[in-house]
Parts: structure tokens; sequence; C-alpha cells
């Protein structure tokens, strides 16, 4: 990371400026100052008389700033895997899953994590939401946290065999209490329950109890499959088949509505939420959504509603699983994705919600003073060189043709790419 020096303020303009704030305005050939917040907008040439010892960072003559994309639901520790993996059926990847864990585990030293990282960061992307099961890929997130990109990494617990529950609770425990000890602005510990089909309910209360403890944000996945939803909703389909493997007669821990439940009053990303209908169940002050579209393709043979779940007035926001159920972390991919499986939507006003889904909406799911250009809000936005477009097609232009970032800002800071 390029540390600026605090005597400075910076000026930087571009042919179109996305605010991503409620009614997406973009502004056209006007600039904006900045240290570590944006304080001021106006014509290049006024803030440039207006503040004679600022820095001018030149840009191209058709850029696009945009604010720094949020990713909030990552699996890195799975960054080894492009081929192993089973897709088609939930069921089908998740015993795939459980074969090969310990094979790409070993697979994905911190070198390969870290190098994804940087990947992610020059689509774009400013903050990581990062679901850590294991802790293999804490090291990675903490340098990278040091050089500039912003991580809310969720400790993640899960467990069902009620003879491991003080185990696994240990085990949680030190990974969750180390994080806490490098906790900072740009490394921010979190916790996730992984699933109501995973996680037994001594070790969800016991990880939620901490959340309230520690006011920290919680993510889970939720009604991802096919084969979760008639297992909560009617305790039969695949899940029962393959439990009966295990244990006589199994029986789900939850049905839908009472794993919401255990999150009342605690800021919750419910992650996937294919196969939820009863969006009222969800609090729209404290819970969100988080979907992602190329994973929800791979394994859960149902498309995501996005236009019913948006007109619910639920902050929905865009993530992209992990290489385990994608084959890009590009958030740029992902909302190419979005384009097209999301059929009979206005492409000109779907790619505008899209950008919003990608800064504005993630910043509110994660507390973050982020995810817009505007007074007050930290500085952090990305540099893309598009070629001549029109300001009404800029949006959809951007994510139709955009691969990596000229120049990534977190905090007012210029990273290093």
């Amino acid at each position: 990371m390029i540390l600026f020096k605090e005597k400075f303020v910076y000026i930087i303009g571009a042919k179109y400026l996305f605010l991503c704030d409620e009614n997406f305005t973009i502004l056209e050939n006007q600039a904006f100052v900045f240290k570590d917040e944006i304080l001021e907008f106006g014509k290049l040439e006024e803030l440039l008389k207006k503040y004679p010892q600022a820095k001018w960072i030149k840009t191209d003559q058709n850029c696009i700033i945009i604010p720094a994309f949020i990713n909030p639901h990552t699996h890195l520790e799975f960054s080894a895997n492009s081929t192993t993996l089973h897709f088609g059926e939930f069921l089908i990847w998740l015993k795939s899953v459980i074969k090969s864990r310990s094979f790409l585990s070993a697979k994905a030293k911190e070198e390969l994590i870290f190098e994804n990282i940087k990947k992610i960061q020059r689509s774009g992307v400013g903050t990581i939401g990062e679901i850590s099961s294991f802790g293999s890929d804490f090291n990675a997130c903490l340098k990278a946290s040091e050089n500039g990109i912003r991580f809310i990494y969720f400790n993640e617990i899960l467990g069902t065999n009620e003879n491991q529950i003080e185990e696994k609770k240990v085990e949680f425990l030190q990974r969750f209490e180390n994080s806490l000890k490098y906790k900072s602005e740009f490394f921010i510990p979190a916790i996730s329950v992984h699933s109501a089909y995973s996680t037994h309910p001594k070790l969800a209360h016991f990880a939620l109890d901490l959340a309230r403890k520690y006011d920290l944000l919680v993510s889970t996945h939720f009604l991802e499959s096919r084969a979760e939803n008639i297992w909560l909703r009617k305790a039969q389909g695949g899940f029962k088949k393959w439990l009966e493997n295990f244990i006589p007669n199994p029986r789900p821990f939850y049905t839908p509505k009472d794993y919401v439940m255990l999150f009342e009053n605690i800021k919750t990303l419910f992650t996937h939420c294919v196969y939820l209908k009863e969006y009222e169940w969800l609090d729209k002050t404290y819970h969100s959504i988080t979907h992602c579209a190329f994973s929800n393709r791979l394994l859960s043979q149902k498309r995501f509603d996005l236009k019913k779940a948006l007109k619910s007035g639920l902050n929905i926001h865009l993530g992209t699983d992990g290489l385990s159920s994608n084959i890009s972390l590009s958030l740029l991919d992902e909302m190419r994705a979005n384009l097209l499986i999301h059929q009979g939507e206005d492409l000109l006003n779907l790619a505008s919600k899209l950008l919003q889904m990608a800064t504005l909406y993630p910043a509110r799911a994660l507390n973050l003073n982020a995810g817009e250009l505007k007074i007050g809000k930290n500085a952090d936005f990305s540099i893309f060189n598009l070629g001549e477009c029109e300001k009404k097609q800029a949006p959809l232009q951007l994510i139709l043709n955009a691969k990596e970032v000229e120049k990534i800002f977190i905090k007012g800071r210029e990273c290093s790419l």
C-alpha cells in the first residue's frame, strides 16, 4: 500500500463518476477532493484553484470512477479447485467436497490464496467477506489487509455430531480469539454459522452468543438447494437418504422459520436463499441476502428470483461464493452472469442495479462507511478505462467490457496491484 502524507489532499476527475447512490447518479466531467474520506465535488478546474496545494491525480480521457466493489462472500480456502469438484446437483457436489477437502486444502497454500486475493482486488474489489472454515486462509488474508484490502473475516462453525460439540467449540474458539487479536479497520473479525443442515443448535447458539457479546456481523448459508429445502420443510429427500447411512431415523435440527429466528436482532447476511419464499421472515433492519448467481446455477437447479427479492424491500447484494462453486472470483464476471440469467429485465436498469448490489448495498449489510461516492464516505474507489460510450450506456458497458482496474484506492490510499 502506498501511504499518502497526511498534509496532502488529493483531487481526481473522470469522464463519468458513478456515485452508486440510491438513485444511481452519474456525474459527467466532474472531480472530487479526498484524503481518507471524500471532501468535496466540483469541476476539476475550480477544485484545483480552490485547493492549490492539492496533489492532482491525472486520469485518462474516458475513465470511469466507481466505488470499490465489495464481495461479501468468498471461500478462499478452496482456491486450488478447478476441475476436482462435481457440479450439477447439490448433494453430488457436497459429497465431492467432503471427499476432496483435505486434498484441496493441502494445495491451497498461502501463496496461492494471496495471489487470488490480488486477482480479486484487480477486478475492482476493495472489501472481501471471507468465510473461513479452518483458518488456513488467515495468514494470507491478514497479509493482504496490511497491504490495502479490507477483510470481514467470518470465522465459521459447523458440526452435527452431538458427541463432538465440546471439541468443535474449543477448535472454533481458538480460531475466533486469534482473529480478534488482529482486529483493525482493515481486518474485521466476524462469525459464520455454516447452515441449518450442518450446524447443531448447541454450536449455533454458542457462536451467536459470541456475536452478540462482541457485536459482530454474522453470515450463514440458507435454503441454497432443493435437497436442503425438502429436508428442512418435510424431513425428506436426498439429505434423509444420505444421513440414514450414519444415524437411524434422522431429523432436521430446525424448520426454516426456526432457523431464521436464531438470528433475531443480529446483523446477518443470509447467503443464497434460492428456495426462500417467505421474505417476511427476514428483518429488514438486521438481515440481508447475498446472491451468488454463478454458484446457484452450478449447484441449486433453480434461479434466485431477484425481481421478487428486490420488491420485498430487503437488502440484496452480490457475492461470488468460492472457487468451490464458481470459475471466477471477479464481481464483474458475477455481474455478467446476472445479466444473462435474469431474463426479461431491462438491460440498462439491471446493469445499474447490479452495480449498486456490488457497492452501496453490501456496504450497508457490512456496516461500512463506503459503497458510494459521497462527501464523508471513505475514499474507496476504482478507476476503469473504457472506450468512448454514452452516459446512458456507461453502466452496462462497464459490466460488459471491464476486466481490471487501472488503479484502486482504499481510504484514500492507492493500493499496489
